[in-house]
């Protein structure tokens, strides 16, 4: 996955400063009108401009201070008790120095009307109260914002780290695939080595080719086209072995050759039709692949008519590398709620592979997005 896409972008900050300079300002007119109010009331109010001045020195003084504390030293469930005290000395502490800076040049406006103790019994009657609220407020409100960083943080850590291990367990699900394969194929061709040099020519070379295919298809999905171009080659392979006895039927609606499939998912379950097909019982047998659109559901399937079940299903997928393998693949892609794959009898005799996925187009490397809405 790529890794640009977990990364936050670089216009949070600069969208959230402007909102927070707002707020801001609007809290400092919002105690500059309450505190002329009440003077007003009393008779003994000054310009507003002072009120203005005085709250926004306040907050000035006090938001930083309350931010800085509350992000250093955070109060959590495991550090009120150390950090509950600091946090109360700290506020106390600010508080008065604000009453005190406060009360002084008011003091120093109307010392000629105004005793130093009158100044300072009025400042912190009227203003201690209100510094004291403003500082808890911007903690709680550090804290908030903090809490909310560290779980966005978490979140995509979690997020990356289990997309990290999705493609990690994919990865590994697909190498243990090919080598199963591989394995199968060598088997075939040893057989006509002595008997048909010419045939196993043949195979080898599709040996070769689908390897090819393998190292060049670093990509999960591909479209069902080219799904079914690797295919063709295992199919020619068996075709080469059994001869007349085995044949291939594609029964595939054109409107789902561009759909997106998970690489190498219809060669295990041809494999696996051949293998407990002809490849146990005497006779001739007919492999169908057949793909269909149904609503939003893209349904594939690979049948025979040569073969039974035999076992319990859960038996059949821990045997095999190749139905295991598809089942864990379409899970780990798709989720159990939007794939789905089922193997049932037929009747008389036979066996179906159903695989179900969403339907979706995969796009054309290279292309525009107009030109994929054209295709």
């Amino acid at each position: 996955m790529d890794r640009t896409s977990f990364q936050p972008t670089s216009q949070g900050p600069t969208r959230t400063w402007p909102a927070i300079i707002l707020v801001w300002a609007l809290v400092v007119l919002f105690f500059a009108a309450q505190w002329y109010g009440y003077d007003a009331s009393q008779g003994q109010a000054e310009r507003f401009i002072f009120y203005v001045w005085a709250c926004a020195y306040m907050l000035a003084v006090l938001t930083p201070s309350a931010v800085c504390l509350a992000w250093r030293f955070p109060i959590t469930a495991s550090t009120w008790r150390q950090r509950l005290p600091l946090h109360i000395l700290a506020s106390l502490l600010l508080t008065g120095a604000q009453v005190l800076l406060q009360a002084g040049f008011s003091w120093m406006r109307h010392r000629n009307e105004m005793a130093w103790s009158f100044a300072l019994r009025h400042y912190f009657t009227h203003v201690e109260q209100i510094s004291f609220l403003t500082y808890w407020l911007l903690v709680a409100a550090a804290l908030f914002h903090r809490t909310r960083q560290d779980a966005r943080k978490t979140s995509l850590r979690s997020t990356k780290l289990e997309a990290q291990l999705s493609a990690a367990r994919l990865e590994m699900l697909s190498r243990q695939l090919h080598p199963h394969f591989l394995f199968n194929t060598l088997q075939a061709a040893t057989t006509l080595v002595h008997d048909d040099p010419d045939r196993a020519e043949e195979v080898l070379l599709r040996i070769s080719e689908l390897l090819r295919v393998s190292l060049d298809e670093p990509e999960q999905e591909v479209t069902l086209k080219r799904e079914l171009e690797i295919l063709d080659n295992y199919i020619a392979i068996q075709t080469c072995r059994f001869g007349d006895r085995l044949e291939f039927k594609l029964s595939i609606d054109d409107d789902v050759l561009g759909c997106a499939v998970p690489a190498l998912l219809l060669q295990p379950l041809v494999e696996n039709a051949v293998q407990h097909g002809i490849g146990r019982h005497k006779g001739e047998d007919t492999v169908t692949i057949h793909g269909a659109r149904k609503g939003n559901r893209l349904h594939l399937s690979v049948s025979n008519r040569n073969s039974c079940l035999g076992k319990p299903l859960e038996d059949l997928y821990g045997h095999g590398v190749g139905l295991s393998t598809t089942r864990d693949r379409l899970g780990e892609l798709y989720g159990p709620e939007e794939a789905s794959f089922e193997i049932y009898t037929l009747q008389p005799t036979g066996v179906c592979a159903q695989i179900t996925l969403p339907f979706r187009i995969l796009p054309v490397k290279g292309s525009s997005p107009l030109a994929e809405v054209i295709l």
